[in-house]
């Protein structure tokens, strides 16, 4: 195998890594703190917060995996939540 595609690889390994062990914690502390930005409106959940992050970091060219990773489990986590819209409901 040459060197290339072994570092392609142990980049997806450090993509991956940080993207499980990120998700992980952004759960832990999403169900342990209650922080949020919000008005009566308008809920900015953190996966808006980790998609302005990604325009960002596209921005500005960063390509560590280990960063795409990470931000993508902020995402992620958020995404898969009951609750993940801007607009808030009424209850």
């Amino acid at each position: 195998m040459n060197k290339c595609a072994s570092a392609n690889r142990m980049d997806f390994a450090w993509y991956s890594l940080s993207l499980v062990l990120t998700f992980a914690a952004v759960r832990w502390v999403t169900e342990n703190f209650k922080f949020h930005f919000r008005t009566k409106k308008v809920w900015v959940h953190h996966w808006i917060l980790a998609l302005g992050g990604m325009a960002t970091l596209f921005g500005l060219g960063v390509d560590e995996p280990w960063v795409w990773g990470a931000i993508t489990g902020v995402a992620l986590e958020g995404l898969r939540r009951d609750q993940w819209s801007i607009v808030r409901k009424a209850k």
